[in-house]
């Protein structure tokens, strides 16, 4: 099983106008969350299912990556993806799923606490900057501290 974390796009910036929550992707946001999944897909076929956090940047991001990779199972919300999600909860959620390559859009810092959980590296401080992803491998069930990080990309600049 391969568990991709995937933080957000670029958001736009907290306001006393604007809950937290609803706060969205910026255009540029969007655009570079876009051309680093195409890149992805140098490196992946496509993902099985996307899991992605309530917040709407999050599930933003989410729909950019279901569209590039015409995954066709719906993305489902996981509010263990959160700030203050557990990683135990995390691969608990994943195992009964059944599936191969899994994504989970989420925020910083949790997504590097998540990589270093899952990797057995809870000394590592992983700062994870938007539309960035991490690739973990688990060889057998995954556990926490059995996974194997394969890839960490960062995001792909539209601009150059």
């Amino acid at each position: 099983m391969n568990i991709y974390l995937i933080r957000h796009g670029e958001a736009e910036a907290t306001s006393e106008n604007k809950p937290h929550e609803l706060r969205g992707l910026t255009v540029n946001g969007g655009e570079i969350v876009r051309a680093s999944a195409e890149f992805w897909k140098n490196f992946t076929h496509s993902f099985d299912i996307i899991l992605s956090s309530p917040l709407k940047r999050a599930k933003q991001t989410a729909d950019i990556i279901r569209d590039v990779f015409k995954v066709k199972a719906a993305t489902m919300e996981e509010i263990s993806l959160l700030n203050g999600g557990l990683t135990e909860d995390l691969i608990s959620i994943a195992v009964p799923l059944g599936m191969g390559e899994i994504a989970m859009v989420g925020h910083q810092p949790d997504i590097g606490i998540h990589i270093a959980s899952m990797i057995g590296s809870n000394d590592t401080n992983f700062k994870i900057p938007p539309a960035a992803i991490a690739k973990i491998h688990f060889k057998e069930n995954p556990r926490i501290g059995k996974g194997i990080l394969e890839l960490l990309l960062p995001p792909i600049n539209k601009k150059g």
